[in-house]
């Protein structure tokens, strides 16, 4: 069984989204043959040289018991991974910056966050700010406990700005787009969970959200289905 997960905006390892994408990992593991991560699983993620980010640990140490379980966790970036270095490539993760396409139970599948079709003035902005070497350098002059409460906060207004309403649309659009040339279309960003079958056993999932819908795409034996999670913590 393939998972496809994405934006579950995790603050801290004691929030109530990463207590049930704990639970949810732990119900699966015996089942997750591999793990797609596309976009977005903490709220906000900066690399420092020496630091670990203790408030993510549970959550890493699931995702890493899984790849050492020989079970592949792939990580599509999203726009609230703002640098990734060297510490999720050595943890493990099978990094796509941008979008990945690859050979799933035979099928050709196209994976990728999605942020990248939302272009209004707040997003384009967000953009520019978090991925400017200058300040990633400046970034870094700050203490850590400093830097990421300050990065938080930011990456929380940017969640909290109003969606576009033509977001689930593009999304689509672009999915139809990419299903010329592949059989299964994965993306994220929108929060929205949809899924749609389309001719030839073409399919596109939105993975929506783990905040407010808990839900996960699945390839299964070739089956592709949108699931929600049920468990309560």
């Amino acid at each position: 069984m393939h998972i496809f997960i994405s934006d579950a905006h995790i603050r801290t390892d004691n929030s109530y989204r990463a207590k049930m994408l704990l639970a949810f990992l732990r119900e699966f593991e015996s089942k997750i043959s591999s793990l797609f991560i596309l976009g977005d699983m903490f709220e906000f993620w900066f690399e420092y040289n020496i630091v670990f980010p203790k408030h993510y640990f549970k959550t890493l140490a699931s995702l890493y018991n899984l790849i050492q379980n020989k079970k592949p966790v792939h990580y599509i970036l999203g726009n609230h991974e703002v640098t990734i270095g060297n510490f999720f490539k050595n943890f493990g993760f099978i990094i796509h910056k941008n979008s990945a396409l690859l050979d799933i139970d035979g099928k050709k599948v196209f994976l990728c966050h999605g942020h990248r079709l939302d272009r209004r003035i707040w997003t384009v902005l967000w953009e520019h700010i978090l991925n400017s070497r200058i300040n990633h350098k400046l970034y870094t002059l700050l203490h850590p406990d400093i830097g990421v409460f300050l990065a938080q906060g930011i990456a929380y207004l940017s969640r909290k700005q109003r969606r576009s309403p033509n977001a689930a649309r593009l999304l689509e659009n672009y999915a139809r787009t990419q299903l010329q040339n592949c059989d299964i279309v994965f993306l994220g960003h929108s929060h929205i969970p949809v899924f749609k079958k389309f001719p030839h056993n073409k399919y596109y999932v939105n993975t929506g959200d783990w905040i407010d819908h808990f839900s996960y795409g699945v390839i299964d034996r070739g089956k592709v289905s949108l699931e929600y999670y049920k468990h309560r913590v």
